[in-house]
């Protein structure tokens, strides 16, 4: 039991000591991690201390602790954040369940002190009321939370792994919690209490171990994805599209195609070519992908990479990485104009990420080429924003 504890503790720790060293390219919806670590090493360290000094207690029959009232209403909001919907008033009511039984948790622990380890009457109350919300709140916030992860944008696909995974498993607490208290309505299952309480709690601070590594593998991979992936992929992509953009400016944009050309080009239907791209990019939005090449876009559009590339060089006078990252600039102003019309919260490096973007550098750079403005003066320009960092 302590061994699990322990190791549930270090996660917990480690996936809070990740969070806080890449605070800079935090957002809120990694604040409602942090809120959701913080709490269960809170809970994993309180019940290292009941076992070590007081491992015959009968304490522990105050098995509902206060604190993990809180973790489903947490991961609720985090998906909030995360699609940039949360207030600070949905924190608050996430508290508020453990907020309240905190109350009688340490009224009970009070009078146990007092009382050389006698547990109080009122226990019973306290989780039998206690057990009831255990059931509603691990059953209804892990149903809406499924429900809504598929409108999680695709960038976040890790993201929504982390959250499907975690909200199954309070799922399967909460299921639990219902069938015992069923169980308890039906017939006297007290001959069973201490190996049902036993196998519930290692049931729950295993699950709290698996939901913190994989936290910790999410914000690993963002980190990695973040400070080296992301490097070695858009410099070669820079490099690239000065490249068209030197040839481009070297033939001039109202370059005219020479008869050669046009002869060679008199049966590719550019137009049609155009046609598909345009259809991709703003009605699938294919430009979320951040992986997304001149290959892998001549393959979606059923054309070949040579006559992608010489349509978005002659109709849109454009090179492959200005057509895409264009339509990524106009992602992010819409999101802005949305969040700015809801009066909500704009981080402005989460929302170029999600559009496709690589890296802050590359995000700036193309929003300055686009709007003439970098991103913090835009918004600045706008007072009624409420802007978070760049």
């Amino acid at each position: 039991m302590n061994y699990i504890i322990i190791v549930g503790a270090t996660q917990a720790l480690m996936a809070l000591g990740i969070l806080l060293k890449d605070k800079k390219n935090n957002g809120q919806h990694d604040n409602i991690l942090s809120y959701l670590l913080a709490s269960i090493f809170l809970h994993l360290a309180i019940s290292f201390a009941l076992n070590v000094f007081w491992p015959n207690s009968k304490i522990h029959q105050q098995f509902n602790t206060f604190i993990a009232l809180a973790y489903p209403g947490l991961l609720w909001c985090y998906i909030r954040f995360l699609e940039h919907k949360g207030k600070s008033i949905d924190i608050l009511l996430a508290m508020f369940p453990s907020i309240g039984a905190s109350i009688g948790y340490f009224w009970i622990a009070a009078y146990v002190i007092n009382h050389s380890g006698e547990l109080p009457p009122f226990i019973k109350l306290y989780n039998s009321i206690s057990g009831y919300a255990y059931t509603i709140l691990y059953i209804v916030y892990p149903l809406k939370i499924l429900a809504k992860t598929h409108t999680i944008p695709t960038f976040w696909k890790l993201e929504k792994r982390m959250v499907r995974l975690a909200a199954s498993l309070f799922l399967f607490v909460g299921l639990a919690f219902l069938i015992i208290s069923i169980w308890t309505r039906l017939s006297d299952i007290s001959v069973y209490f201490n190996l049902i309480h036993l196998w519930l709690r290692l049931i729950i601070y295993s699950i709290l171990a698996v939901i913190c590594i994989s936290i910790i593998y999410v914000k690993v991979s963002s980190f990695l994805y973040v400070h080296l992936y992301q490097q070695e992929q858009v410099k070669p992509r820079i490099l690239d599209h000065q490249h068209e953009d030197r040839l481009d400016s070297s033939m001039g944009k109202s370059r005219c195609p020479s008869a050669e050309e046009n002869e060679r080009n008199a049966g590719i239907d550019y137009v049609g070519i155009l046609a598909k791209v345009e259809n991709l990019m703003s009605q699938h939005k294919v430009f979320l992908d951040p992986s997304l090449t001149l290959d892998i876009l001549a393959t979606k559009a059923d054309v070949s990479r040579h006559h992608l590339s010489e349509t978005l060089n002659q109709y849109q006078e454009k090179s492959f990485y200005q057509y895409v990252n264009e339509y990524r600039i106009k992602e992010v102003i819409t999101l802005m104009d949305l969040h700015k019309s809801k009066g909500e919260t704009i981080n402005i490096l989460a929302m170029a990420f999600q559009a496709g973007f690589h890296s802050k550098s590359s995000f700036n750079q193309y929003f300055k080429k686009v709007q003439g403005c970098t991103p913090s003066a835009y918004l600045k320009a706008k007072p009624h924003y409420n802007l978070v960092n760049t």
